[in-house]
C-alpha cells in the first residue's frame, strides 16, 4: 500500500507540472517591426518637467541591442541572439520629423525577430542621438510581447547634457580623476571593453561625438504600456519624446526561398 501511495502522489505531481506548462500563443511567431523615436518641443501648457539625471546600471541579463549602440555595450555582459535587419519602410514620415524644426529623429530601425509571450520576452536595448562625452542623448529599453494582442513597453530616458564646470579648487582633470573613484564608475570600468569603440563610423546615421568633458543636466523620461494591432502604426508620445511603431507578421521563410 506504501508503494501504491507512492507511486499515486508521483504520478499527481507529474500531472501538476504538465498542466503548469503553457502551451505557446497562437501569435507567437516572426515579426518585422519599425520604431521610429524622436524629440520634441513640449506642448503649449505643458507643466512637465525633465527630472533629475538618469544612468542606468549594468547589464546581467539576457536582452538584446537594436542597431549601433556603443553606450549599452560599455555597461552589459550577456546580450541575446541576433536579429534580422530590415529594410526601413517609413521614410515618408522619418523624412516630415527631419524637415520640422520641432522635432529632431534620434533612433529609425526595422528588424525581424520573434514575439513570444511578455514572461519570455527580452529587453531591447535602445539609444540614440548625439553622444556627449561617450553618453547618448537617448537611452533606454523596449519590451515587446504577444498574446491575443501586440503589448509594447516604454522605458526611455531623453537626456540633455551641460559642460563638467571648472572649480576653484582643481582642473577638470582632477575633478575626472575623482569621478573615477567612484565605486560604480570603478565597477563601469572594470567591465571588459568590447569591439564596439565609439567612433563617427560605428553609430547611427547622423548621430554626432560632441567632444569636450560633460555631465548629465536632466533626463525627461517617457514610461508606458500599450497595446497594439498587427499592421496598424501607432503613435505614442510624452512631453519630451515621441514613438511612431508598426508590427507586421512577416512572411514565411519557406516562402521567401521559392
Amino acid at each position: 500500500m506504501r508503494l501504491l501511495a507512492l507511486l499515486l502522489a508521483s504520478l499527481l505531481a507529474s500531472l501538476t507540472i504538465a498542466a503548469d506548462v503553457k502551451e505557446p500563443h497562437r501569435n507567437e511567431r516572426d515579426y518585422i517591426i519599425e520604431v521610429l523615436i524622436f524629440s520634441q518641443k513640449p506642448g503649449q501648457g505643458s507643466t512637465e518637467l525633465p527630472s533629475r539625471p538618469h544612468s542606468y546600471l549594468p547589464i546581467e541579463e539576457p536582452a538584446l541591442k537594436i542597431g549601433p549602440s556603443p553606450a549599452w555595450t560599455k555597461i552589459s555582459k550577456v546580450l541575446g541572439p541576433n536579429y534580422q535587419p530590415q529594410k526601413l519602410t517609413l521614410v515618408r514620415q522619418a523624412g516630415a520629423l527631419k524637415r520640422n524644426n520641432d522635432y529632431r529623429l534620434l533612433f529609425h530601425e526595422a528588424w525581424r525577430m520573434r514575439l513570444v509571450s511578455e514572461a519570455n520576452s527580452l529587453p531591447l536595448l535602445i539609444e540614440g542621438g548625439n553622444y556627449y562625452d561617450g553618453m547618448p542623448e537617448l537611452q533606454g529599453k523596449l519590451k515587446l510581447s504577444v498574446a491575443r494582442y501586440l503589448h509594447l513597453e516604454t522605458d526611455l530616458y531623453l537626456n540633455t547634457f551641460e559642460p563638467l564646470p571648472d572649480i576653484a579648487e582643481g582642473s577638470i582633470e582632477e575633478i575626472l580623476r575623482s569621478e573615477r573613484s567612484n565605486p560604480l564608475t570603478r565597477k563601469l570600468n572594470d567591465l571588459p571593453v568590447t569591439a564596439e569603440a565609439l567612433e563617427p563610423e560605428t553609430l547611427r546615421n547622423g548621430s554626432s561625438i560632441i567632444e569636450g568633458y560633460y555631465q548629465v543636466k536632466d533626463s525627461a523620461g517617457m514610461h508606458q504600456r500599450r497595446r497594439m494591432r498587427s499592421g496598424d502604426l501607432h503613435f505614442i508620445d510624452s512631453p519630451y519624446l515621441g514613438l511612431l511603431i508598426k508590427i507586421e507578421r512577416a512572411p514565411n521563410k519557406e516562402l521567401l526561398d521559392k
